[in-house]
């Protein structure tokens, strides 16, 4: 789907913008939270939205600065979305944390006996040598492709690279046949709750951390006049929302096993099943537009997950 021109630029005599433009990408948790948030946005805030899905963060990224859209809600920082952030943040900015506590890393079947990145060596032949990644030019393949180099490697695994859903589906296909399987990874997903799998030694958040770095946070960004172009109570509602594991895991599910119901439709039934939660982000929401406070963006640093502050 192309992308639109920008919702905002909103001009005093016009007041706040009504139209707003969402990025997002195809990866499950981001793009359910995406249809849910646009259904409050239009069902309970009464904006205008229109969702653009892209194939690729850096793209959404860029979007986002470039004015083509007006926020993205999913940028991993600091460490797996470094490079187009640092790329970009010039002209976007951290409006608030939409999830605490994240990690990325390979991840193979409880029953491989791959525990850490060194035993991939005697699982060459089984495993064809290949990892299977997500989309070209994705950041974990990126980490990934630097492990190998790291363990020296390079001669006997490769990765594939692929579509978020399509990486799931082989994992799925793999267990399914009890075949040895290595798969790009990342929390939070609902893989985690449906299969056994573990993270590999070496090549998970934690560990070789200048490849992988340390525990995330999962932030919504916006462009630089996100804030003056839209109504309080709108950017209250997505600077103040924040999933925690139930929330975000509930969400996953309901979405993936929609049935015939589209996107939109799937998202509004989760909202009408999870009133209480609702409740709760707009209640924040309220509380935010109500203050007198002038609202703040988060430092181009901010972290809560690795322990900087922020």
């Amino acid at each position: 789907m192309g992308l639109a021109g920008c919702g905002g630029d909103a001009s005093e005599e016009q007041g706040p913008s009504r139209t707003m433009n969402m990025v997002t990408v195809n990866w499950i948790e981001g793009m359910a939270m995406t249809y849910m948030q646009e259904a409050i946005l239009e069902d309970s805030l009464g904006m205008d939205v229109e969702v653009n899905e892209v194939q690729g963060g850096g793209i959404a990224f860029s979007s986002v600065a470039r004015g083509d859209a007006d926020f993205f809600n999913e940028a991993w920082l600091p460490t797996t979305h470094q490079d187009p952030w640092e790329k970009n943040k010039g002209e976007s900015q951290k409006l608030g944390y939409t999830y605490k506590g994240t990690s990325v890393g390979i991840a193979v079947p409880a029953y491989v006996e791959v525990d850490s990145f060194p035993d991939f060596a005697d699982y060459q032949e089984a495993l064809d040598g290949t990892i299977n990644g997500i989309e070209p030019g994705s950041a974990i393949n990126g980490q990934i492709q630097r492990t190998i180099e790291l363990y020296g490697m390079g001669d006997q695994y490769s990765i594939t690279a692929a579509s978020g859903p399509a990486n799931w589906q082989a994992l799925e296909t793999a267990i399914d046949n009890e075949e040895p399987i290595a798969v790009a990874a990342w929390k939070p997903h609902w893989k985690w709750n449906v299969y056994d799998l573990k993270y590999v030694g070496g090549a998970t958040t934690g560990d070789n951390v200048d490849i992988w770095g340390r525990p995330e946070d999962i932030f919504t960004i916006v462009d630089n006049s996100f804030v003056d172009d839209f109504p309080r109570e709108v950017v209250c509602f997505l600077k103040e929302f924040e999933a925690n594991d139930e929330q975000i895991g509930s969400l996953m599910n309901a979405f993936r096993n929609r049935g015939d119901l589209s996107k939109r439709e799937g998202a509004r039934q989760w909202i009408q099943n999870n009133p209480d939660d609702v409740r709760q982000w707009m209640r924040q929401a309220r509380e935010c537009a109500a203050s007198d406070a002038p609202i703040e963006t988060l430092p181009d640093d901010a972290t809560f997950s690795s322990g900087q502050g922020g």
